[in-house]
């Protein structure tokens, strides 16, 4: 058993081997090679700093790795594990995550994170098995009809100031998630936009993070929700939230896919405002973190 760069590797022969490490998964995870490297770009990940493992020389498993300083903290992200399926149940998953914990020492890495399916028990295991924790569970949700106005009128007549801006504005809020899964980072949505709520006395008291996705014809497809939030303590926190959601899924008679993407099973206010207005669960994850 040997172990290389993804780098090392052609585009081609990386895109095959992303395929059979998941052939059989629980997703259809297989991409094209346009998507194979979208996601790399998008997602943040390094192709230098990310790992294979073979045997004979033959590639049969990988890892991705994407990295951020965040808080001053050096972050790693585990992006994609795969071992090709006749290899599985060989050890081969252990040597290679003992492996990625090395070059994450090497990088000088404090904290790593990684999401897993709840159906992945075997992942699980694994990750468990080299120290990570599940801190959390993810749930991602989706709607596709117009949606019911009037389920997120406000309880009262408080009034709040909406502003749209960049996602990179809400880095610098007080309660901004910053580990929160990867893909629902501000730094993973280069072309995502947020929503800032303010209360009568001019201080933030809520945010939205979401990705509007148009299709080739112009036209609105999806509105993916990644974040939404409102400060702890408030008494008027679903108050907050609905007025967030209105903004985010606007215009509700619209018909489009609108979408949530592993949002914390423990933001209860949240998830009640979904429910209430028809979404369905469709993928359910846990969100692991290991510290170095």
């Amino acid at each position: 058993m040997i172990f290389k760069k993804m780098s090392e590797m052609s585009a081609e022969d990386m895109v095959a081997l992303w395929n059979k490490g998941f052939e059989g998964y629980f997703l259809n995870s297989t991409l094209n090679l346009d998507k194979f490297l979208a996601r790399a770009v998008n997602e943040g990940l390094s192709l230098e700093n990310s790992l294979v493992v073979c045997e004979n020389r033959d590639p049969i498993g990988f890892v991705m790795n994407g990295f951020r300083v965040i808080e001053g903290k050096r972050v790693a992200w585990n992006g994609g594990t795969g071992i090709a399926t006749e290899h599985r149940g060989r050890g081969f998953g252990t040597k290679l995550m003992e492996r990625n914990l090395q070059l994450y020492r090497e990088q000088g890495v404090d904290i790593a994170l990684l999401e897993a399916l709840i159906q992945n028990k075997a992942a699980i295991k694994l990750y468990q098995s080299v120290g990570y924790v599940i801190t959390e569970q993810l749930i991602s949700l989706q709607h596709t009809e117009a949606l019911d106005a009037s389920l997120l009128q406000p309880n009262s007549p408080s009034e709040y100031v909406m502003r749209r801006g960049r996602a990179v504005e809400v880095k610098g809020l007080s309660f901004y998630r910053h580990l929160s899964a990867w893909q629902t980072q501000w730094a993973s949505m280069k072309d995502g936009e947020c929503i800032i709520v303010s209360d009568h006395e001019d201080e933030v008291v809520g945010y939205a993070l979401y990705k509007r996705i148009f299709g080739d014809d112009g036209n609105l497809a999806t509105i993916a929700l990644y974040q939404c939030e409102s400060i702890p303590g408030r008494t008027d926190s679903e108050d907050i939230l609905k007025a967030a959601l209105r903004e985010v899924y606007a215009p509700f008679s619209f018909t489009c896919k609108r979408i949530t993407m592993n949002i914390r099973d423990s933001n209860k206010g949240l998830f009640g405002l979904l429910e209430r207005l028809g979404f369905t669960k469709f993928v359910e994850q846990v969100h692991m973190i290991r510290h170095l």
